[in-house]
């Protein structure tokens, strides 16, 4: 029974991490290679509690509270919070 637990947690968290966009180009601010690690770090420590959101679900400001909220709970490092958010607000714009 463990095994099936096990594998239906992994099978979500790849469904839906592919979902997620991956980024292909820097930013002004931000390198290719700190939003891919941005993505790593978003998916690895938010979907091991709850459904991983779109990054065009919210706002920048909603990101950052959300960001701020769940950093103690889900123990994210400065860094690795700073990394997730440039992900997030990073997203291509959907139109």
């Amino acid at each position: 029974m463990k095994k099936i637990i096990h594998y239906c947690y992994f099978f979500v968290l790849f469904s839906c991490s592919t979902q997620l966009y991956i980024p292909v180009e820097s930013t002004d601010t931000t390198s290719i290679v700190e939003l891919k690690q941005g993505r790593q770090a978003y998916v690895n420590n938010c979907a091991s509690c709850h459904q991983l959101y779109l990054p065009n679900k919210f706002d920048n400001k909603v990101w950052m509270d959300n960001l701020n909220e769940m950093q103690a709970r889900a123990k994210i490092t400065d860094a690795d919070k700073k990394l997730i958010y440039q992900y997030l607000i990073n997203a291509p714009k959907i139109k």
